[in-house]
This record gives C-alpha cells, structure tokens and sequence, in this order.
C-alpha cells in the first residue's frame, strides 16, 4: 500500500503498488475522531467524498482524493489517495476535528491541517522531507480545477484519457464521432470504459459510454468491467454495468470473478449489490472451490455476516517471546488466547490445536555473505503476502519442496525477495514455514535467502496500513501493537531483523524494488546497502532517528521501493549497463512491481518476479540452471521466460 510519498525533489505522488487486480485495495484500520463536541460543523458535513490538487511547485500539480467514514458507533475514520489510482485507501492517523480545523496524519508520510466547512477545506500538506505544500479539497472539482494537472504546459494537447478524467461529455462525444472505436484496447491493455470506471467519480462518462454502445463485458488484461468496478469500490458503476447487462457470474482464466473480489475486498455493500442481482455464491470458481469457501477461508466477520455464515473467530500464532529463562508462545485458536510456557531453547517441535510449528536452538542463520559465487542452480520468488496455500503448491510442483514440505532443492538456492506481510490471511504460517526451511537448505548444503521488502520494514515500523484485519484482532486479543509481536525479544522479530534487502548469487543481484542507478555515484557497495539498512532498520530504535544515507535506502528510491525500471520517469537502458557494471553483475532480479506473469526487461538485464501471487490465484517462480532462466508456473509446468 505504499503508498503515497513526495520526496524532496517533488518528482512524484504514488500509491506504492497497484495490480492488474487491484482488489488489493481495501479499507483499513479505522482512528476514532477527537475533540467533536466543539467543532463548528457536524460530523456528517465530512463524511463522503472529496477531491483536490496538491501544488508541487509551478509545473506540476497532482490529484488528491479523502474519503471519509462514519462508523454505527459514531467513530470517523479517513482515507487518502492520489486521484490517479482513483480510490482513497491511506488510512488517516489521529484525526482532529475542532474549531471547524481538521488534522490528521499519514503514516511515515506526513501531516495535513487546514480549515473545513461543508464544501471546501483549504490548508497545507507537511511532507516527511520536511516540504510545505498547498492542498486544497472540494466536494466536486471544476473542470478548471482539474484541468491543471493537464495543461501545466499550455503546448501539449489534452488527450481523450484526459479528457474522461474531465468529464467533458463534448470531447468524447467528439472523439467517437471521428470515427474511433469506442471498444479499442490502448497501448496499455485498457478500453475507454475502464479508463472511465476507474477516473470518471462523476460516473456521468461511464453512463455515456455504456449507453453509446461500450461493451461491459469486454474483458482487458483478464479482467471484466463489473470486476475492475467492484476493485475500485465504484458500487454506482457496478449497478449502472449490471443494469446494461454486464455477465455477473463471469469466472477468468485466472479464477476471478466479482463475488471473489468483494470478498476478498471485504467490501460488504458491493456483495450485497452483487447478491441481490443474481451472482451465484455456489458457482464453480476451480476445481469445485466456490465464493462461499473462499469466504470462509478470508474468514471476514463482516462478509460472513452478509452471507449469513458462522463467524468462529480467528485462528493464529505462536508468537514466541524469549529470554534467558527459555520461550513463551502465545497461540490464537477461535478468538481464545492459549499461552504455553516453559519452552526451552532446544530444536523441538510445539504444536496446539492442529497448528505446529519448529523451533531451533540459534533462531537464525544470519547472512553474513552478500555474494554467493559457483552456485549450480537458483530459484527465485517475490511477494508472497500471506499466501501460505499458493506459496507451498509453487514449491512443491516445482521440486522445491517435497509433497511433506521439506526442503528438496538440494545444493540450490531459493531467494525470497521480500513482502511476505500484509495483504493475505497467513502471514504467520509463511513466516514459520520460511524459518524452518532455512535451517532444512543448509543442512542439504542449499541456501535459503529471505530478504526484506517494503511491507515487512513497514510492519516492523508499525506502518500497518495494509495487514489483513485477521492480525488487527490478533492484536486485540493478545493485547499488544501488532509490531510489538516481532520486537528483537521474538523469535520471529529476531530472525525477521537479520535479513538482508540485497544478495548478489553468481552475476546475478536481487533485491525487492531495485536498485537506484545513482547507487553508482554515491559509490555504495552491496555491503554498505546491507549494513546501514539493517543498523537503521526500525526507526524509533534509533534515539536520533536515521541519518541520510539511512533514510534514502529507506525511501522511495531505496531498494526496498524503487519502481523505475517499469514505471514513472523509467531508467534508461545506459544507466542499467552502467549499475550492472559498477557491481560486476549481469542482471538484477526484482519483485515489488506486480506484472501478470515473470518477465524479462532491459533485453534481459531486468528480470521481474512478482507474478500476483497476492490475489491467491496465480503465482510463478523464476528458476536457473546452466546459464538458461525458466519459468515455472503454480501447476509446474515449465515456460520461456519473456
């Protein structure tokens, strides 16, 4: 998630990851409002919608979207998003409403403050670099308002994409009465319609462009209409694309469907907007797997609610505390908090209530080595978030596990580039599984590499913008922040924090986002990398916070979060040639930025492995041998790299 940053060259304002299927996009934790008694306005003059523009300087200005809830309890939550991604997400931190004044803050972002009435709130945006910038929010933007996010250069014609995002009925009008397809597909994959479903917060265009003959079920990237309006939560698009006739029921390749993004979106209104017009809760999504398993499986109280399904309570844990005196381990069986004591440090095996899990006398192996030469063969995943089920059938019908999930890789080396928190519902069977395997590789003489990507620092900051609801409870049960449950007296919390963010294996480096080209004019090595990252790793440890090397290995072009290979300002194939060389490589390895499938970039000299294993349906691993790359997919079948 990810999420939405302006760094001090104010080049960019991003919602940190975005998929094919962003049902990733889900509310999250809500903060309760203060101080409501003496404000000026009522509660409910915010609740809604709101857009605006965020001045970079001159040149640029940038869309911004609030949305604000009001909970059955009366507490007000906050979210907040760049307009590009067409849906406010961030959930606003300690919200202030007083004296017609809000403020509130963003995690690790910055801070906002302003005056507020029922149609205008005008104020400033404070950035984590320390920047002072204008931000202004209407109910509803004029086409003015808008427009400067466009026609900074007064030179450049406005496009038709732009043009949706306006709401100009006359422009489009225009466009498809010279003679343009309505139905095309772009450059990118996409029909006016889901540029329309995605922009148009109006839905006035998306009304257009269905009544002039937009097919609703024209599917781009494998994706239907009605889904891609479930994922963005747009429930008038979704009942405008029913009303013309929209299939929805319609199951992709990829086992999608609209009832399968409400769930796992948790989005209630839009399920029952889905059930009410017919969508088939028994429906086949795969191999007899219906919604209503998938529902139980998500184990959502409120989805279950609406599907009128028992809610038992959430199953989790251990979460294991050490000291001298041996291991504590907490467990979470059906709401109710098991503690187990007396655990000494020896290897053993604990178990409770079905659910195990291997201890080891040394928690971890730390990785001491950053470069790995005369490895015979090397396999490489990214991005697992909470995926246990989809992780552990990649492994096995790809021989690196065995059937019984033991190591079977021999003397090979798996890399895990990162992300394994936040998003799914198994985070913890993940990260246990992972700790155990390490220690079965390098018995067998292979190496295990799990490095840190941007949500496992995040979670470890407290950043938990993205967590499952699943480790909210857990955390309310056991009584703790969820990240005081991986501090360095943790098993996990300790093993989590001997983790590198890069490795170099052969000729081959790997890390979660990228590396920066300008690592080769700071003259960084890969240790450097690796040391400060980790010595600056949880940022309220340090009594002076992190310096500035800290902090840009940190920060959007860290490696943890670099996206310029394949999106923005992306880097030239030059400046690849050159990073390559400055640290002896042949090519670098990365997952973060989700593609449908493993790809090659950069004639082969940027591999990206993050094949959305995150929606639990698809999954791929990149595999090495004799100089050939390879991919094999969640079946095991064997595919040429692309």
């Amino acid at each position: 998630m990810n999420m939405f940053r302006i760094n001090t060259n104010f080049k960019k304002l991003s919602i940190r990851y975005i998929t094919f299927s962003i049902m990733t996009l889900w509310l999250l934790n809500s903060q309760s409002i203060q101080g409501q008694e003496s404000s000026q306005i009522s509660i409910d003059a915010i609740v809604g919608n709101w857009e605006g523009n965020i001045v970079v300087n001159e040149q640029k200005t940038v869309g911004i979207l609030w949305r604000f809830e009001l909970s059955d309890t009366g507490k007000l939550s906050g979210y907040m998003g760049p307009a590009s991604k067409g849906i406010a997400t961030l959930p606003m931190q300690d919200i202030t409403f007083s004296e017609s004044t809000l403020k509130f803050t963003i995690h690790s972002e910055g801070n906002y403050a302003g005056t507020i009435s029922d149609k205008k709130i005008t104020g400033n945006w404070h950035s984590a670099s320390g920047k002072v910038l204008p931000l202004n929010m209407a109910r509803k933007l004029t086409k003015e308002e808008i427009s400067t996010r466009f026609t900074s250069n007064k030179t450049k014609k406005v496009s038709i994409y732009e043009h949706i995002q306006l709401g100009d009925i006359t422009a489009i009008s225009s466009f498809l009465n010279t003679g343009n397809d309505i139905n095309a597909i772009n450059k990118d994959g996409y029909s006016l319609l889901f540029y329309a479903i995605k922009n148009d917060r109006s839905h006035k265009v998306t009304t257009y462009l269905l009544n002039q003959g937009a097919n609703p079920n024209l599917n781009c990237k494998n994706i239907s209409p009605l889904m891609y309006a479930v994922a963005y939560q747009n429930h008038t698009v979704i009942k405008e694309l029913i009303n013309h006739n929209a299939d929805i029921n319609y199951v992709s390749d990829d086992k999608q469907s609209a009832l399968v993004f409400a769930i796992k979106g948790r989005d209630t209104k839009a399920l029952q907007l889905l059930l009410d017009h017919g969508a088939n809760l028994t429906q086949e999504i795969k191999d007899g797997y219906t919604a209503i398993d998938l529902a139980k499986k998500e184990n959502s109280r409120e989805v279950l609610e609406v599907l009128n399904l028992p809610y038992e309570g959430i199953s989790d844990g251990p979460y294991i505390q050490e000291s001298e005196m041996g291991r504590v381990a907490t467990w979470i069986h059906k709401g109710k908090v098991f503690v187990q004591e007396n655990i000494t440090k020896a290897s053993q095996t604990i178990q409770y209530q079905g659910a195990k899990v291997t201890l080891h006398e040394n928690s971890s192996i730390k990785e001491e080595k950053i470069t790995y030469t005369n490895v015979s063969k090397i396999a490489a995943i990214s991005d697992i978030h909470g995926q246990y089920d989809t992780f552990i059938t990649l492994l096995k019908n790809n021989n690196i596990i065995t059937q019984d999930e033991k190591w079977n890789f021999g003397e090979g080396h798996l890399v895990v580039a990162g992300d394994i928190f936040d998003r799914g519902p198994q985070v913890t069977e993940v990260l246990w599984f992972l700790y155990d395997l390490e220690k079965q590789a390098a018995k067998s003489g292979g190496k295990l590499h799990v490095l840190l990507g941007n949500h496992d620092v995040m979670v470890l900051n407290g950043n938990l913008r993205s967590v499952h609801p699943k480790y909210t409870e857990t955390a309310t049960i056991i009584g703790k922040p969820f990240e005081e449950l991986f501090t360095s007296e943790t098993v996990l919390g300790n093993w989590l924090r001997t983790r590198p963010v890069v490795i170099k294996i052969n000729t081959m480096l790997f890390t979660h986002g990228g590396l920066h080209p300008d690592m080769v004019t700071k003259n960084i090595s890969l240790q450097h990398i690796n040391t400060e990252f980790t010595n600056q790793l949880i940022e309220s440890e340090l009594p002076n916070g992190r310096n500035e090397l800290g902090t840009y290995l940190h920060r959007e072009n860290g490696p943890i979060y670099y996206r310029g290979y394949f999106q923005g300002e992306t880097v030239k194939e030059a400046a690849i040639d050159q990073l390559l060389q400055y640290y002896d490589a042949s090519a670098i390895v990365v997952g973060h930025t989700t593609h449908r499938h493993i790809e090659s970039r950069y004639n082969g000299k940027v591999i990206v492995i993050d094949a959305n294993m995150k929606s639990g349906e698809m999954a791929e691993i990149l595999l090495w041998e004799s100089d050939t790359f390879i991919r094999g997919n969640l079946t095991g079948e064997k595919l040429q790299l692309k």
